[in-house]
């Protein structure tokens, strides 16, 4: 443990995402569950509780990156990780729905600010020539901790109720805390002039440009896939395929592990796969598993589907971060990257209540299915994108 708070800047970064990402994804595959089996929610109000993580980080992640200055960007830091702690506390604590709703709210603002500062920390404590490797360095340790949350679910739900397993993820999450102030006592120089002391519609008019809102845009189009993917695939598997708490989480754990394995296939170059290439694959896997998870009635095609999704989230997120990091200027970086994220936020807000709105029409099976769309529009972007690459 010594080893882990003095080492290098880099390497605490990266150990503080995997921990952080470790403690909630714990509760992400059993939190549906949780809300409607224990706490008495409806499927729509799922939906929608689920959602408001998403809602509030969309709000509060570009007007808190305008706050962020160099004095007060490393004490928000060790805050953001700190509300991830208080609100699996409340989820725990929680006694009805909208409790712990609000509780999720206050997850998001943990969200919003702690990956915006993250990523942007990746691109901006290493020299200019090592920012891919580090992005892609923070991408692995993030992935690794989505796949290590559920698999330690699976581990301490065949002894835990869901929730003490949700109390253990917080006692997890005391370790990141630590982490963030370890990082912070270490003082970490960033590279160049980072931060904007008169950020104004400058600003923006900066940003808000094609080589930044391509891959932003994109980020979104796929984000909303996976937003009703964790929002509802628990409940089709638990509802309608009757499978135990413990095998969902199981499903889950696929889910990241080929997610991470595919973000370290991506760490080493592949000549004959160029990043459009692995764009396109990314977003026809993800467009066709959906539709597979939402219209299978059949346990196998459905787990299949679910892992077609995956593939997208192993590569689209390093290859469309590291694009970012590029595009944005260091001392717009912070605030492009919340941007950038704020479009995963919207992303996980919109396929929730969609699904939850074509509930009143239609069965789950083809509410999930439907989603689809948004993978198939994100194919049509990934030529523009291929100007920026070139």
């Amino acid at each position: 443990m010594k080893n882990i708070f003095t080492g290098s800047h880099e390497r605490i970064l990266d150990y503080t995402t995997f921990l952080l990402t470790v403690s909630f994804q714990l509760t992400l595959p059993i939190l549906p569950i949780y809300l409607y089996a224990i706490l008495g929610a409806s499927e729509q109000e799922v939906g929608v509780i689920i959602a408001l993580a998403s809602i509030s980080s969309a709000v509060t992640r570009i007007p808190s990156s305008i706050l962020v200055m160099r004095e007060n960007a490393l004490r928000i830091f060790i805050l953001s990780v700190g509300l991830n702690t208080i609100s699996l506390i409340g989820y725990t604590l929680s006694a009805d729905p909208w409790t712990l709703a609000f509780f999720r709210i206050l997850h998001g603002i943990s969200f919003a600010l702690s990956y915006t500062l993250m990523l942007s920390f990746a691109s901006l404590i290493v020299r200019p020539d090592g920012v891919s490797k580090s992005i892609m360095n923070y991408t692995a340790s993030l992935a690794l901790g989505l796949w290590i949350g559920p698999a330690t679910g699976v581990l301490l739900s065949s002894f835990l109720d869901l929730r003490m397993l949700i109390l253990s993820a917080a006692l997890i999450s005391l370790a990141p805390i630590s982490l963030a102030i370890a990082f912070t006592k270490k003082r970490p120089k960033f590279w160049g002039d980072i931060y904007y002391s008169k950020a104004g519609a400058d600003v923006f008019k900066v940003l808000l440009k094609g080589p930044l809102i391509l891959p932003t845009a994109l980020h979104f189009l796929y984000s909303t896939v996976i937003g009703a993917l964790f929002a509802y695939a628990p409940l089709k598997a638990s509802n309608i395929f009757g499978i135990p708490d413990q095998l969902v989480i199981f499903i889950f754990t696929g889910y990241y592990f080929i997610a991470f394995v595919l973000r370290i296939i991506l760490s080493r170059p592949i000549p004959w796969l160029g990043d459009v290439t692995l764009l396109r694959i990314a977003m026809a896997s993800c467009a066709l598993g959906i539709f597979i998870a939402g219209i299978a009635q059949d346990v196998w095609l459905f787990v299949l589907g679910i892992f077609l999704v995956a593939v997208a989230q192993g590569l689209a997120f390093p290859i469309t971060a590291i694009m970012m990091a590029h595009v944005a200027p260091p001392n717009l970086r912070i605030i492009g990257n919340a941007i950038y994220l704020t479009s995963w936020d919207l992303g996980g807000l919109l396929g929730p209540i969609m699904v939850a709105s074509l509930l009143y029409f239609a069965p789950l099976s083809m509410a999930l299915a439907a989603t689809s769309i948004f993978a198939a529009i994100s194919l049509f972007l990934i030529g523009k994108i291929a100007e920026i690459l070139e």
